[in-house]
Order: structure tokens, then sequence, then C-alpha cells
């Protein structure tokens, strides 16, 4: 879909909402921001938790993206501009009129789940408000645009008549947080304990634990990201008989943490692009006996390293995902032309970061991006020098604004790709090698300027 130098691209979003599909739609417009494309997360109304002053869930904070309330959606419902639903707001392409449709396919069972809970609700009282109309792939609705996140859900388009042309393939990426973590994992250390998800799948698990009590069955509940890391981390197996309704979180983190992976055949489980581990592994619910799993399982305690490397295709996919992801909202958009390097400044806020942006500015080689500074990030301030917008703080230089950032979100930037260049003003020995210590940079990101 093509952007013109006046476009805007708003991505639609639940408020206040923690979830793969969320965080997908997250990286989404951060990614299209380093591409230099005026990007805005939209968040929709309907949540309970949603709070209007601030709709960014905790969890995304740290990707520094702008955003929008739907309160005024004819300002935006212009013929350039692109939004970018998916398939839980089956409703969106039609509250506007004029402005171009992308449906993001993040999910299949999760179009049936929304158009459900619609009609359920409609059904308790019928004369409550008309019906809306949701995309069921009618003909009139064949300018709409469709990109699929797995190879599930690009049959899943095909099989309901959507052309070819009008399908994208974009894959999401999980958080690089992950990777950092994963890398220190010691694989010598690895017990065996068979780890699974209790919300997918359980009726199948119940009869597998009962089975063999004498297997330590970890279930994923109630617990942090860093919790979940933490023992997939210590675990040799990944159990997942879910739905599978697209490329799921957990089954990557698992490899990623250094897991085997067993599932059923179920939605994306079922073909050998979205889930590529081999066929060994894979069980259909249906008429696998709960012995054959069994004894799959034992084998990959009695010879984890070798089974683990029969995964390793699916595990370096999953380390391909984040290149990859970039490459195809590229595609997608036609995008070929990039920006100079985005920097960011180390010093905090103060005059070397002031004379650097004020420098940087003046010049092309270089994007002025962030400052970097823990109190001023936090502080509610906003006067001549300070703009304070959607609870963030940006340091005016002349008619320019850079957003000022704590140090955590700039590691995580960093890892992201939206910082390239870190810059520094005469850093003195000991500034330097705390910087060096804590964002871990290539030699090549590192800028060091003089008076």
């Amino acid at each position: 879909m093509k952007i013109y130098p006046d476009t805007t691209i708003y991505i639609v979003c639940p408020a206040n909402y923690r979830s793969g599909g969320p965080e997908s739609l997250h990286q989404l417009c951060s990614q299209l921001i380093q591409f230099g494309v005026n990007a805005k997360m939209i968040y929709s109304f309907g949540s309970s938790k949603m709070n209007t002053a601030d709709p960014v869930d905790e969890a995304y904070k740290k990707y520094h993206v702008p955003w929008c309330l739907p309160d005024n959606l004819s300002k935006i419902d212009l013929p350039k501009n692109i939004l970018v639903n998916n398939e839980s707001s089956a409703t969106s392409p039609y509250v506007m009129k004029k402005i171009r449709i992308i449906f993001w396919w993040l999910s299949v069972n999760n179009f049936f789940e929304d158009i459900m809970t619609r009609l359920r609700n409609h059904l308790l009282n019928p004369l409550a408000a008309p019906v809306p109309k949701f995309f069921y792939f009618d003909k009139a609705d064949k300018n709409i645009e469709h990109w699929s996140k797995s190879e599930y859900s690009r049959q899943f388009l095909k099989m309901n008549g959507i052309n070819a042309d009008k399908i994208h393939h974009v894959e999401t990426y999980m958080n690089q947080i992950f990777f950092k973590q994963a890398s220190k994992i010691n694989l010598a250390e690895k017990e065996n304990i068979v780890v699974y998800n209790p919300k997918k799948g359980f009726e199948i698990t119940q009869k597998l634990m009962a089975a063999a009590p004498d297997i330590a069955w970890r279930p994923i509940k109630n617990m942090t990201s860093a919790q979940v890391q933490e023992l997939l981390g210590k675990a040799k197996i990944y159990m997942d008989f879910g739905e599978h309704p697209g490329r799921d979180r957990l089954p990557r983190e698992a490899t990623i943490s250094g897991c085997v992976v067993i599932t059923g055949r179920r939605g994306a489980a079922g073909n050998d692009v979205d889930i590529n581990i081999p066929a060994e592994f894979k069980f259909d619910e249906q008429v696998t006996e709960t012995e054959a799993v069994i004894k799959k399982i034992r084998e990959v305690f009695d010879n984890f390293e070798e089974a683990l490397n029969k995964q390793k295709d699916f595990c370096q996919r999953v380390y391909d995902d984040k290149k990859n992801f970039a490459g195809e909202v590229a595609a997608a958009f036609g995008i070929k032309n990039f920006p100079p390097p985005s920097v960011a400044f180390v010093q905090g806020f103060g005059e070397k970061s002031f004379l650097l942006a004020t420098e940087l500015f003046r010049g092309k080689d270089f994007v002025p991006s962030f400052i970097i500074d823990d109190v001023m990030a936090s502080t509610k301030i906003s006067d001549k020098i300070i703009l304070r917008e959607q609870n963030r703080n940006y340091l005016r230089v002349g008619e320019n604004v850079i957003e000022i950032i704590t140090r955590d979100d700039a590691k995580f930037l960093y890892w992201e790709g939206r910082i390239k260049k870190f810059a520094l003003l005469e850093p003195d020995d000991s500034e330097f090698d705390e910087f060096k210590n804590f964002y871990e940079p290539a030699d090549e990101d590192v800028l060091i300027f003089e008076r």
C-alpha cells in the first residue's frame, strides 16, 4: 500500500491491555517510525480498564510511540491515510469511509470470537442498537489489503477468496529483552521438567499427567514474564496442545530458552511452516494415544541434546524474525528510502546534549532523537524549555524537539533498532567506561565529538 509524504498510518489497538497481539502492534508502530514514517497508535474504546488520559499499557511505554484516541475520527478519515486494523476489531473497517484499510491477521480464531461476542451482546437486547457491520469477506471489501502473520492465516485468507495480490506476509518477532536473557541459560543445567500452559489443551495435558505422575509437570500460571522465562530456562520440554490460532508466542519463547517443543496439530501447528519442528514432535490429538506422547517425553529427557538439535531450524527462524519483520513491513508499504541514523545523547539533560543536538540538527547525516536522563524523563514539568505531551517530556531545540527517556528505555530501543547511534561530547574516561558497560554498544555505534 503506497505511502505519500502526507500519509499518517494509524494502528488500532486495545487500550490498557497486555498480550501478544498488542505488543506486535506497538512493534509495527515503532518499526514504521524507524523508517521515517508518520505512524500512531489509535487506542480503541470498549475496555472497562481504559484510561483515556493514559491508554498505554505499562509494558509498552518503552516503545515510545505517539498515540491518539478515536474521539474525532473525521479528522483522520482522509484518502491518503492508512488504518491498520486487526482481526479482534472486525467492525473497525466500517467506522470511517475514506481512509485506506489494512487487515492484519495476528490470529484467525480471534476474528470469530470478536464477532460472536458482539452478536451475543445483541442477543441480550436486540433493540438496544443496530447490529454493526463487520468484515465478512464480502466482495464490496475488495479494496481492503490483508496481512498474514502466519502460514495458517494465509491459508485461511486464500480459502475465503482473498486474492494473492491482496495478501502480504508480515510476521512479528519476540521482545528483544527475551533474547538477551536467554543467552545466559546454561543447557547443561536443564532439568527433566515439562512446562505447559493450563489455558491451552488442558484436557489432553490432564490425561498425560494422570498417566505419568512421576514426571515433573509445571504450569505457566499467574507468572510475570521474568518468571516464565526462568521456568523455561530450567525445563527441557515445553508442551502445547492448544488451538495455535497463529504463530503463538510461548512456543517461540520456549525454543529460544533451550526447550524442546512438543505440540498437537491444531491451527498453525498443523503446517510445517509456522512451527517447523520435525513430525515426531507433533501429535494429532484426535488419534494419538497418551503412551506415545509420554514415550517421546522420556526420549527427550534421555537424549536432550539430540532432540534439541533436531529443532535447530525452528529456533533459528525465531532469531531471524526481527530482521525479516523489518523487510516484510518495508515491502508491504513499498518503502525503499530510509532516514539517516537516529542518535541518542548519553550525557543527560544539560549543555552538552543541547550543543550536540543543535549541531546535528544543522546537518543531514543524523537524526537527533533522544536525550537519556532518568530524572528529567519522569519529572512532570512544562515550560519554555520542556514540552510535556502524552506523559512524556521533550527538550525544545529551536523549532525541533527531542524526547527525554530513561537509560533502561534507551537500552531497549537500541536493541530494537530505533536508536542507531549514541553521541557524547568530550566524555572523561569514567563516564565513557560506564556508558560502554551499561549499553554494550558496537564500536561503530558510538559517536565522540569535541568542541
